[in-house]
């Protein structure tokens, strides 16, 4: 029997194109993630959420987000919690700014030592935290890195201070060479 040869072309072009599909299918975009985070000039400015509330009425889960303000000129970070306030006569939605000292937080020398370059992200730490993201801010010329939180006070007045803090200060230096070697 012979086959005629549209049919021949017809079955491998299909095969091909199997091939080809199960080939394309392996290869994995890479995800789609996306940051809150800018730096200029001598600044760095980052978001993240401080807690995550469920809307029983909604049923979505609603983050909180805090604002941080890196200027590592000055070894500053200010950080605050945007809340929407609004009266008969005006909204607010920025209100009370705190801050912490990069230089005392680093233990840095800014007279004898190298002037210091901070880097910072947020991040997640899973479930165990309902839902706030520590604050990461690395400082490159010691080798340091510091992890941050802010918390709403509770407060009776109109408007309430957060709270900032370190929660943890490491260092991340790299292993001596005769560790590396082993």
């Amino acid at each position: 029997m012979i086959v005629p040869r549209s049919r021949i072309r017809t079955a491998l072009a299909l095969l091909i194109g199997v091939a080809l599909g199960w080939a394309l299918s392996s290869l994995r975009p890479a995800p789609l993630l996306a940051g809150a985070g800018d730096r200029s000039g001598e600044s760095i400015v980052a978001t993240g959420p401080v807690l995550v509330r469920y809307d029983e009425g909604a049923k979505v889960s609603i983050p909180l987000d805090a604002v941080y303000l890196l200027d590592y000129k000055a070894g500053r970070l200010l950080a605050t919690i945007p809340t929407y306030q609004q009266s008969t006569s005006s909204t607010h939605i920025i209100d009370t700014f705190v801050e912490r000292d990069l230089v005392a937080d680093f233990k840095l020398d800014l007279d004898t030592g190298p002037r210091p370059r901070f880097l910072m992200t947020t991040g997640s730490l899973g479930p165990y935290t309902s839902g706030w993201a520590p604050l990461y801010v690395f400082e490159t010329t010691t080798n340091q890195m510091g992890v941050f939180r802010i918390q709403l006070q509770q407060s009776t007045a109109k408007s309430s201070r957060p709270r900032f803090e370190l929660v943890e200060l490491r260092s991340y230096a790299k292993a001596s060479a005769s560790a590396s070697s082993r």
